[in-house]
């Protein structure tokens, strides 16, 4: 069986909040979303009969390691780096679908009539975060998947959406060159794996990012041709919007609450997304992605791109232990933690350089810490910058580097494009010396309270532990 959206909701079920009273989707969802620390399913959606809205899936690393099979927490940057490195799977092509059970083509196919929320206080308007963007390089033929922010109009054909300069941005620009219309369509509810892996930013010149999603979960995934323009598309998606990108055609677009949680960055004139077919299950689930403060939105950004760190930090220096990689949520993506036992001079310093000048523009402030530091705890990551690191040799900044093009705490170059920001990086050095410096390193150890690893009170342990 492929795994889809709903095999994943059966897999948590026992998880899941189910909310039956009448909520709307246009001004209540974003509160409820943000607030909740469990899957949530809202079956009683105002204005949209016969649709149910999930959210909050894979917001902590117990639901991520759901989504890759996994019990244990601590293996998923790991497991995943792993899958990720062992290259795409496969995709073939079917005649039908489940998201095939309901067509909506041209003048039917009214956009608004999706329960698409508002996500913020201070948005353009109605915003949907959740599709998964699919396009195809007119030169090659080679699909791309990533996930865009789209504004809903009074146009129930017409919206705005925004893109940064990366593939799908070159695919438009070469149907630009071309004076064409580029096909493109969102895939909303797929398995989070999917998701993830549509996030991740690195180069793929003969596979897609559900390829690679399907590599992961070991897998081929399945795709039907579109109704109305020349793409391919998840055939076990919830829903899926087609449409076409005039070359030329602009709209305002913006302000948007991004993953940042700030209501700028980015807002201009944007290209124009121009609807042209819908098609759906018969009981859809609408996939919805709360962009503010800390949701969904944040980790299937930084999941591939911890993974995707920690092939790449390990091999500094040529092995260099690695054991983990975690870019906060909560900390708008643009600040890295890795765990590292290090044996010789030099070598964090070094792996820093590289989290800093990696594949992706958020990192703008990287942090080494120790094996006995839990760096998914903020307390302990500042404890250990506190306790461990000397600001006058173990923290330096790195001038004019490009920047990610939403942090708008950094300048932006120029007013013609809205992706060019330049600025500071940060590297901190929190670890203790290397291995080989035993006396050194032990003079930076951390004392154990007594009976930590009594068996006997493992079970009153456990008590104490719980809240109250």
């Amino acid at each position: 069986m492929p795994h889809t959206l709903r095999s994943f909701l059966d897999n948590i079920h026992n998880r899941i909040l189910n909310i039956h009273d009448p909520v709307r989707p246009e001004t209540q969802i974003g509160i409820l979303c943000s607030e909740s620390r469990s899957p949530l399913m809202f079956h009683n959606l105002v204005g949209y009969p016969g649709f149910k809205l999930t959210d909050i899936l894979i917001k902590d690393r117990r639901g991520q390691a759901a989504a890759l099979g996994l019990d244990n927490i601590k293996e998923v940057c790991p497991f995943l780096a792993k899958q990720m490195s062992a290259g795409p799977g496969r995709s073939t092509i079917v005649k039908d679908g489940p998201v095939k059970e309901v067509k909506l083509i041209g003048k039917n196919a009214d956009i608004r009539k999706l329960p698409i929320p508002q996500h913020s206080h201070g948005d353009a308007g109605r915003y949907l975060g959740s599709g998964i963007t699919i396009t195809k390089d007119p030169e090659t033929g080679i699909r791309n998947e990533s996930i865009l922010r789209m504004q809903l109009t009074d146009d129930p054909h017409k919206c705005p959406f925004w893109m940064a300069a990366r593939h799908n941005y070159s695919h438009y620009l070469k149907y630009v060159a071309r004076g064409e219309s580029m096909p493109m369509a969102f895939a909303i509810g797929l398995h989070p794996v999917y998701e993830i892996i549509a996030n991740w930013s690195g180069r793929h010149e003969d596979f897609d990012e559900l390829e690679y999603a399907a590599g992961v979960l070991g897998e081929t995934v399945e795709l039907v041709k579109c109704e109305t323009i020349d793409l391919e598309v998840p055939a076990h998606a919830e829903i899926v919007i087609e449409g076409l990108v005039h070359p030329t055609e602009r709209m305002p677009e913006g302000p948007f609450g991004e993953f940042t949680t700030l209501g700028t960055g980015a807002e201009g004139p944007a290209p124009v997304f121009t609807v042209t077919a819908i098609t759906h299950r018969k009981d859809p689930i609408f996939r919805h992605m709360q962009a503010t403060w800390f949701t969904d939105h944040q980790p299937l950004i930084t999941l591939p791109m911890e993974a995707a760190y920690y092939n790449r930090l390990r091999d500094t220096h040529g092995n260099t232990k690695v054991l983990d990689v975690f870019v906060p949520p909560w900390a708008s993506q643009f600040m890295m933690v890795v765990q590292v036992e290090a044996k010789w001079d030099g070598q964090v310093t070094d792996m820093l350089m590289s989290a800093l000048s990696g594949p992706n523009l958020h990192v703008k402030v990287a942090i080494a810490v120790d094996e006995d530091v839990d760096l998914y705890n903020a307390e302990d990551v500042l404890w250990a910058i506190a306790a461990r690191c000397n600001p006058q040799t173990d923290v330096w900044v790195h001038p004019n580097s490009r920047l990610h093009p939403l942090d708008v705490s950094i300048p932006q170059i120029g007013d013609e494009y809205t992706v060019m920001r330049v600025g500071g990086k940060l590297a901190i050095d929190a670890t203790r010396p290397p291995t080989w410096r035993k006396k050194e390193r032990d003079s930076l150890g951390r004392v154990d309270p007594m009976g930590k690893h009594d068996p006997a009170i493992q079970k009153i342990l456990e008590m104490v532990r719980l809240p109250r």
